[in-house]
């Protein structure tokens, strides 16, 4: 046996990339489906010898946006660059390429691959970007297969071909090919959203403070919505709200605040959680909006629009960074929003 040099994305906890591979091949620990919240610096996460020993893998849940990280460990003596892919395909015992090769997961931008950067001799490399799952049909059970190729493994001679269609040829190309794995896929109803949606947050040759907010009208107490976006921002953090409770009938939602950078873009996916309780009333809405956030009122170009935050979004409860919620009047922020754009959902 010989000693894989690239990026190995282990079959099971037991590889040590040994070729050609043996063993069971359906339980990657490496194709890592995270929540349906980013991970926060996803590096330092995944990368610790605890988290390598482990499988952290959750179950994927249904209607929602589910997040997907590869990692893999240099095995060479120079570092190396890493590319990531994955495919999702239905459960099979035999997972030909014609059954999954062409259903690529895509990331936040809307890309095929994830880069992991250089990644030095012996340690472990993780993607930045996550790929994005919305799955909605868990009826039918699922795997998915990901890829990590390298310059000296480039994934055109990763990928099997398609004349893969026997038995044979199958265990051929797993054996010989250190940069792939499986995973099979839980799937969960429990806590799965009543819906999710998805808007972008467009490119802005201006960089500026944002206040996303999501507003609900008639959503019931004891109902819950939340948002997030795949694509990090420069500082390594992501725009979110995991789910979060209506508690009060005079509660209307929830802002958050980050400093957007110029030409930054992102889809960014919005959910709501009925939890069994109907809607108020017939007027129920819940919708995503992001306003430019100002300290003072003459600050901005459009300094006529802008209007005190508290007058823009009455009775909505501002999530500070550490998380914690300003509710009373005396502990919010004292600013001034333009609202700039947003995108309603009503249920039929």
């Amino acid at each position: 046996m010989t000693q894989y040099d690239g990026i190995l994305l282990r079959q099971n906890l037991q590889d040590q990339g040994l070729m050609p591979r043996t063993g069971g091949w359906t339980a990657s620990p490496d194709i890592i489906m995270a929540g349906t919240q980013p991970t926060q610096n996803p590096q330092a996460v995944f990368s610790t010898a605890a988290s390598y020993g482990t499988d952290p893998t959750q179950p994927v849940v249904q209607n929602a946006t589910n997040y997907v990280y590869l990692r893999g460990k240099n095995l060479n003596a120079a570092a190396q660059t890493g590319t990531a892919r994955v495919f999702y395909a239905p459960q099979s015992l035999f997972l030909y390429p014609v059954q999954w090769l062409n259903n690529s997961i895509l990331t936040s931008r809307g890309s095929a691959t994830s880069d992991m950067g250089s990644v030095a001799p012996n340690a472990i490399g993780v993607t930045t970007d996550p790929f994005v799952w919305v799955p909605t049909n868990i009826s039918e059970h699922t795997c998915l297969v990901g890829f990590i190729s390298t310059p000296e493994y480039p994934f055109e001679s990763q990928k099997p071909p398609n004349a893969v269609t026997s038995m044979n040829d199958l265990a051929a190309w797993i054996g010989k090919t250190g940069g792939t794995g499986w995973h099979n896929v839980q799937f969960t109803s429990a806590g799965a959203p009543t819906f999710t949606n998805s808007t972008v947050y467009p490119p802005s040759t201006t960089a500026a403070t944002i206040q996303f907010a999501i507003t609900c009208v008639s959503c019931p107490v004891g109902s819950q919505v939340s948002f997030s976006c795949g694509t990090p921002l420069p500082d390594g953090t992501y725009i979110n709200l995991p789910p979060t409770t209506i508690t009060k009938p005079t509660q209307l939602g929830f802002t958050v605040t980050y400093q957007v950078p110029a030409g930054w873009t992102s889809p960014i996916s919005y959910s709501y959680y009925a939890n069994g309780n109907p809607p108020v009333d017939g007027n129920f809405s819940v919708s995503m909006s992001a306003s430019i956030l100002t300290s003072t009122p003459g600050s901005q170009v459009f300094a006529a629009y802008a209007r005190p935050a508290v007058d823009v979004f009455p009775n909505h409860v501002h999530v500070a960074d550490n998380g914690r919620m300003l509710t009373a009047l005396g502990d919010m922020p004292v600013n001034y929003l333009i609202p700039v754009g947003s995108d309603m959902t009503k249920l039929p």
